[in-house]
């Protein structure tokens, strides 16, 4: 497929510039990217009956909404199963103020997944996506910090987006931010509009005409915690001290091998460089994705038996 980065932010050089630098920057596509979803796709995918909790989530005043306030219980196959969906009850939810949130549309809508995967190749980071509708005057959260650098796409309506500025080291953490700073950036999304949003940088968004929508591609940054952990993968694998005894019989047999452990270990860690640990904590990227998703190919379950 074609380079979506560039089809959302242009000049993915200069791109990669504004995320070392964090600044939250503004867009204007010059079409809409193939594969990015208009609302009325996933109007139909409410409709459709299967989207259920967590894939469907309500938030109003800052609460979150009990499922059972926007969701209805069906019989299944002779079970009874709670958490679906009911567009009914979203709507008018979304009508009295509430906001609805679709997490995770690169887990059950293709197009939007080879979307994700193909930023996520280019960027050599795990790509996430998330969709949002909230009414005109109406903030789905307070300002808040994400620990992602975010790509907002405008699908639909109008949003007023405040950024403050990024924090100066890394020692914050995701969540409300009370206390956000100064602004950096103030703007008004309309369809077809990307905003960045860098990682840790506090912000808000208020819907200002109409139904807003919004797609946000949330690219994950490993911390401290993942680089740790990525440190004991390494060294728990590759079998670098199978020579040693399993289980040493003396105290004075324990120390000798404890010695070569740590002999043997310093050595392998000796081999790791930054670029590569920083490879290993970011995990692998996605494949290949299809536009239309593998069923489209004819690789599905279901097309095998046609």
């Amino acid at each position: 497929m074609t380079r979506v980065l560039a089809g959302l932010v242009g000049d993915t050089a200069a791109f990669a510039r504004m995320l070392e630098e964090r600044r939250p920057e503004v867009f204007r596509t010059a079409e809409w990217p193939p594969g990015l979803p208009r609302p009325s796709e996933l109007d139909a995918v409410l409709w459709g009956g299967l989207l259920r909790v967590p894939y469907v989530e309500m938030v109003k005043a800052g609460a979150v909404v009990p499922a059972a306030e926007f969701c209805t219980v069906r019989t299944v196959a002779g079970r009874r199963e709670d958490g679906f969906a009911d567009p009914v009850r979203i709507a008018a939810l979304l009508a009295e103020g509430a906001s609805l949130l679709l997490p995770q549309l690169d887990q059950w809508h293709a197009p939007v997944r080879a979307l994700a995967a193909d930023i996520a190749v280019e960027l050599g980071r795990r790509t996430e996506a998330f969709c949002f509708a909230t009414g005109a005057g109406q903030r789905g959260l307070d300002v808040h910090r994400d620990d992602a650098d975010v790509l907002v796409v405008q699908l639909a309506g109008e949003k007023e987006w405040t950024v403050h500025e990024s924090p100066a080291d890394g020692r914050w953490r995701p969540g409300l931010a009370p206390e956000p700073g100064a602004v950096a950036l103030s703007t008004v999304l309309r369809p077809g509009e990307v905003l960045y949003v860098p990682r840790g940088a506090p912000h808000s968004a208020t819907g200002r005409q109409g139904l807003s929508v919004h797609l946000s591609f949330t690219v994950r940054e490993v911390g401290t915690g993942q680089l740790r952990g990525a440190v004991g993968e390494w060294l728990a694998g590759g079998g670098w001290a199978d020579g040693l005894p399993e289980r040493p019989a003396t105290t004075a047999e324990l120390l000798a091998t404890a010695a070569e452990v740590l002999r043997l270990g310093r050595a392998r860690l000796a081999g790791l460089t930054p670029e590569e640990l920083l490879r290993l904590a970011r995990g692998p990227l996605p494949g290949p994705v299809a536009d239309d998703g593998p069923a489209a190919a004819g690789r599905g379950p279901l097309a095998a038996g046609g």
